[in-house]
């Protein structure tokens, strides 16, 4: 295995402590209000720095989001691995989803805000491309289970809106203190309704 150089470990670091800085800016003060000042002030890195490392402001909230959204997709991927029963599948998705909200909520509140504000030129791109390939990947973990007819057949572009749509609608309400459910009655309740929007009517061939 290839030691990492002195040189790359500080690069690392410093990057790491860029996105750290930032994710904390976003949160605290806004996506529009926070500065560039505001994250060089809190990650002590030089103007020259930052945007040698991203360029501007837009490409730091792309990144963070790209990295968040590939964690999030790496727990849900974990958790569909190896899983037969589509029904069991589903189950332990959703449940990874609202572990992993628990466990992230300042990135998961970053998440939700990215996704909704208005983007531009190669951030907006990269946003729109690690989402393309969540949805897909849902989709392909699912084709096996609908050629079979274990799950109803629609546009692949839907099935992460039926399965992780009403995760996400539950999600801002509890990361905007407006709920206070158990997450393991909400994973109950969401995953019934979830397989039973997917599962009850398909007609399975034999």
């Amino acid at each position: 295995m290839t030691a990492i150089s002195p040189r790359r470990q500080a690069t690392r670091k410093r990057r790491r402590a860029i996105l750290d800085a930032a994710l904390s800016c976003f949160l605290q003060n806004g996506f529009e209000a926070a500065t560039i000042e505001h994250i060089r002030d809190a990650s002590g890195a030089s103007f020259g720095s930052i945007y040698h490392h991203f360029g501007s402001k837009q490409a730091i909230a792309a990144a963070l989001y790209v990295e968040g959204l590939a964690k999030l997709e790496t727990a849900l991927q974990h958790a569909r691995q190896d899983q037969t029963d589509v029904r069991a599948g589903l189950r332990a998705q959703i449940q990874a989803y609202f572990e992993w909200l628990e466990h992230h909520k300042g990135m998961a509140l970053f998440l939700f805000r990215v996704s909704t504000a208005d983007q531009v030129g190669r951030a907006a791109e990269q946003i729109d491309s690690v989402n393309y390939q969540s949805q897909q990947k849902l989709s392909d973990w699912l084709r096996p289970f609908v050629e079979v007819g274990e799950v109803v057949r629609m546009p692949t572009d839907l099935y992460d809106t039926v399965v992780f749509g009403p995760c996400s609608h539950f999600a801002r309400h509890w990361l905007a203190g407006r709920e206070e459910l158990r997450f393991e009655d909400v994973v109950e309740h969401l995953s019934t309704s979830i397989i039973r929007s997917l599962c009850d009517g398909a007609i399975t061939i034999p």
